[in-house]
């Protein structure tokens, strides 16, 4: 059992038929066997969900009302939109389709005064007066006036409608003024104080109404309208959203309320109290429609009052004892009275089509009825009056207004600018020819302003008339020949090309015809002009974007006859830097107008004088080219070739070393470098003099060594003859000796019984090389003092006695010369010597050079470079690579003035510091440590400045 006592049936044990049986518990199943008499509202909607177990009646409304009498009209079938059908429970049978009223009789005309008459859209069957059916209202006898009209005479509505006449012109004479004001006020207005409307007030419903169903409208505050407006303006950019979060948003006002706004239902409630009022947001008329209102207010009482004789009089005209002539002469008289208001309405109706103010015209048009609105012109929405005032308006928009219209015979119009310009008049601290020039624009920009608005009123009336095909045949003639002569007129006096345009594009736009041949001519005459003169391009380069911006016209057509011109003015506008690299932009649109062969014309006008002026044209030429897409000339450097010889160019004038390396090296990146032979030669000319004043060896190509930003390059050495002098210097420089160097920093192994060369590498390092040679130059001086001998080259005789000459002297210039290297010097006692290294090392020292500070001041002669002139002693420092190959460098070593020294032990007598000292004090160069005088090895040569060594060469070298 469940907790309120029903049975608990499991999903199991379910039956459907028991299921769908069960509607005894069923909150909307019938009570007791008896149906409510209450219609489903469901059902009636067509949507009732429980069918015949609904407890509500499933019956036609319309039986329950049988029994109560005549049914009642269905209100929303009358107006066309009952959505209940065949279901409503009122009446669908009153005669008429759905909107008609003509079965329903009029109220008013039932009570003899309907002020309709045959216009009333309700029924007037029967006797005026007099009630219909058992509807009809009765109205009891007492409380009605009634007025009884006699038949008039001809003579009383003769007398009425002179009445009438008279009074209609007084009180239109007495408007005469306003509407010539009016109309002059109004045309002399911007268009858009004609329509712009004046800005937006919001109101709430007042609890008292004028009328039944309408209201009375309170406005806010000026500064509350704004905040509304302010918050509805927002609402609306966040996209009008019906959330009560969204729509409804709660303001302060200016008197201390607060107050609730739902901009969705437009209603408005004071927070914290019941009932709601009606919100609305008045747009405010324009400026002209505030101006002209009191005139339309005017002139449509004086209507109202005279069509109201007029309707009296002419309702009576057929039961009126007249002859034929006399009822012929009231009917003329009252065209008369028609024809006395023919100026006020064709200013109304101007003055409303100005103002945009429609509904003033459909008022109008109420008022005088459909017959006397046709004899004016005003039915249809003043079709003809409109169209007499866009002719108008179109006709003032294409008026030329000369300047100087106010001077005297014999005057110019410069005779009055000239004490402006040259006397420095000023009008309250303000130059007056500026003023004048504010002035003219002002006035253009308003002209301009006008012929907008002409024509797309022009537009509005023919396209509102779209299906009229007649009327709109007949308007675009007309309109077709104003534009026609107001184009003409532009021509002549060369107003500006937006002028122009705007009139081609509105022709076109209205279908009035082409009107392209004579502003072609003009375009043409114009650029000839601009060509011939002294203008500058810039004014040729606007024709020409007119004549392509035109519409209707053929750019191409009109440019193209001018193309050798075009170019000239081109050509000289280029050489006399008139239009520089920074302007090609403005050139670019002949090429894309023109096409390839203007490029192809421009590039061969300005060929003869490349020569002459290179650098600009050359500069001007790229630039043009970036911006169009077109190749260069031939004869003419790309924008990358410009630069690199720009460089050369300056650093060649400056003579500078790390300049000239700097431009020779960007120069080799230029993809397409040997492409120009002036850059050719100039970039071969940077090398020679980079050559010169580095002092590179003759053998270095100095072209190769610019593919890196060090300069750095190893190149094999594969001459026979000279692999041949390495392959006897190290055998003429192998000694069996054996030292404890070999056991202690060597393999200690055996020394071998020769050296076989394997290869040879050359390093050509221009920063080091440069560095060498600056100090050797330094060295070659201070050996070679002009006042006294020089210290080098050292005697046979002093070499004798410091135990022989050295091993590679010989053999080294001839490597040099085999190289194709700078002789060794002998002014500073230049040799080559060996220097043992691993493997990983010798690349190192090649491309960064030898390094002072990793020496070890532990060495027998201090912290230096030590050198060896025999292999066999750089052998001992060796270690092989996986080829089983050792690496030995080769060193162009300076030993300038060497300090010789024989001493056992030379680390203590005289010390490492001392012999360190001698040579960086400069006393002396080098250190020569001669131990084959004193323990039969070898001489060691230390330098301890590492720019007195240049490594020249790696040697790979195998034991055997």
């Amino acid at each position: 059992m469940g907790a309120g006592g029903s049975t608990v049936i499991e999903d199991d044990d379910v039956n459907p038929t028991v299921e769908e049986n069960r509607v005894e518990e069923h909150p909307r199943a019938r009570e007791h066997g008896r149906a409510s008499v209450t219609v489903c509202r469901d059902f009636a909607k067509g949507s009732c969900k429980y069918g015949d177990r609904c407890r509500y009646s499933h019956e036609n409304g319309a039986s329950s009302a049988a029994g109560s009498g005549e049914k009642k009209l269905c209100r929303d079938f009358l107006k066309g939109n009952c959505k209940y059908g065949d279901r409503c429970k009122y009446s669908h049978d009153q005669g008429g389709t759905p909107g008609d009223r003509s079965h329903i009789p009029c109220r008013q005309f039932q009570k003899g005064h309907c002020v309709f008459g045959d216009r009333c859209r309700y029924g007037h069957d029967g006797e005026p007066g007099e009630a219909q059916g058992s509807d009809a209202i009765t109205i009891p006898m007492a409380s009605v006036h009634v007025v009884k009209r006699q038949q008039l005479s001809y003579e009383e509505a003769a007398e009425m409608l002179q009445t009438a006449e008279t009074d209609c012109m007084q009180r239109l004479e007495a408007l005469e003024s306003q509407r010539q004001d009016l109309s002059a006020e109004v045309q002399a207005m911007e268009p858009e104080e004609r329509t712009k409307s004046l800005g937006v007030v919001w109101q709430y419903g007042g609890r008292k109404k004028l009328a039944a169903g309408v209201a009375r409208w309170h406005e806010f505050a000026a500064s509350d309208s704004r905040m509304v407006e302010e918050e509805y303006q927002r609402w609306k950019a966040a996209g009008s959203s019906k959330d009560p979060s969204s729509c409804r948003v709660e303001i302060n006002t200016e008197g201390g309320m607060r107050l609730s706004l739902d901009f969705h239902l437009l209603t408005q409630m004071s927070v914290g109290k019941k009932g709601r009022r009606g919100l609305q947001r008045k747009q405010l008329p324009s400026k002209a429609q505030e101006r002209c209102q009191p005139f339309f207010s005017a002139v449509l009482t004086v209507v109202g009052d005279l069509c109201g004789k007029l309707e009296e009089v002419s309702g009576q005209l057929a039961g009126m004892d007249a002859e034929e002539s006399e009822l012929q002469q009231l009917q003329e008289q009252e065209k008369k009275c028609i024809e006395a208001l023919r100026p006020s309405i064709g200013t109304f109706v101007e003055l409303s089509i100005f103002c945009g103010a429609n509904a003033m015209m459909e008022k109008l048009e109420a008022v005088l009825g459909e017959r006397h609105a046709a004899s004016l012109g005003v039915a249809a929405g003043g079709r003809e009056m409109r169209v007499e005032a866009v002719c108008k308006a179109v006709k003032e928009a294409f008026q030329i207004r000369a300047y100087g219209k106010g001077l005297q015979e014999g005057e110019s119009a410069w005779s009055h600018l000239r004490p402006l310009v040259f006397g420095g008049r000023k009008f309250y601290e303000k130059n007056m020819l500026e003023l004048r020039e504010a002035m003219v624009k002002f006035r253009g920009e308003s002209l301009e302003k006008k012929r907008r608005h002409a024509f797309m009123a022009a537009g509005t009336l023919l396209h509102e008339y779209s299906s009229d095909h007649a009327f709109q045949r007949d308007l675009r003639g007309r309109l077709g020949k104003l534009f026609e002569e107001g184009l003409n007129e532009a021509l002549r006096n060369n107003l500006d090309f937006v002028t122009v345009k705007s009139i081609l594009v509105a022709a076109r736009n209205m279908q009035l015809g082409d009107f392209s041949a004579p502003v072609s001519l003009w375009l043409k005459q114009r650029l000839s002009s601009s060509l011939r003169s002294q203008q500058p391009v810039q004014t040729v380069v606007e024709l020409v974007q007119s004549a392509k911006d035109f519409p209707g016209l053929d750019g191409v057509a009109i440019v193209k006859p001018l193309v050798p011109q075009i170019v000239d003015k081109c050509q000289r506008a280029i050489l006399s830097q008139q239009l520089s690299a920074a302007n090609v932009n403005q050139v670019g649109l002949f090429a894309k107008i023109l096409g390839s062969a203007f490029d192809q014309a421009l590039f061969e006008s300005l060929k003869p004088s490349y020569e002459k002026h290179r650098a600009m044209l050359t500069e001007w030429l790229v630039a043009y080219t970036e911006h169009t897409g077109a190749e260069l000339p031939p004869y003419c450097m790309n924008a990358n070739q410009k630069e690199a010889f720009d460089l050369l160019r300056q650093a060649i004038e400056a003579g500078d070393v790390e300049q000239l390396k700097r431009a020779a090296i960007e120069a080799k990146t230029v993809p397409d470098l040997k492409s120009h032979e002036e850059l050719c030669q100039e970039f071969i000319r940077a090398l020679d003099i980079l050559k010169e004043q580095a002092h590179m060896p003759p053998g270095w190509d100095l072209e190769d060594l610019l593919g890196t930003e060090k300069m750095f390059r190893k190149k094999p050495v594969n001459a026979e003859r000279a692999l041949q002098l390495f392959q006897v210097l190290m055998t003429s420089t192998h000694q069996k000796r054996w030292t404890r160097d070999r056991a202690t920093r060597g393999d200690g192994k055996k020394i071998a019984d020769a050296f076989e060369v394997a290869r040879v590498t050359e390093v050509q390092n221009q920063a080091s090389w440069e560095n060498y040679h600056r100090r050797r130059e330094e060295i070659v001086r201070e050996c070679n003092p002009p006042d006294r001998e020089p210290y080098a080259p050292l005697s046979p005789d002093q070499w004798q006695e410091w135990s022989g000459r050295v091993m590679t002297d010989d053999i080294g210039n001839e490597i040099a010369s085999a190289c194709r290297l700078s002789p060794l010097d002998p002014r500073c006692n230049e040799f080559l010597f060996f220097h043992g290294v691993k493997p990983q090392v010798a690349d190192l020292i090649a491309e960064n050079h030898f390094d002072i500070s990793f020496a070890s001041k532990d060495g027998m002669f201090g912290a230096g470079l030590y050198f060896a002139e025999a292999s066999s002693k750089s052998d001992e420092y060796c270690q092989p690579n996986e080829a089983n190959e050792f690496p030995i460098i080769i060193v162009r070593v300076i030993l300038g003035r060497p300090n010789y020294v024989d001493a056992p032990k030379p680390f203590d007598d005289p010390g490492r510091r001392q012999l360190e000292h001698s040579c960086m004090s400069g006393t002396y160069h080098s250190v020569i440590g001669d131990r084959i005088k004193v323990s039969n090895t070898y001489r060691e040569m230390v330098v301890y400045d590492h720019y007195q060594a240049y490594p020249h060469f790696i040697l790979w070298y195998r034991r055997s």
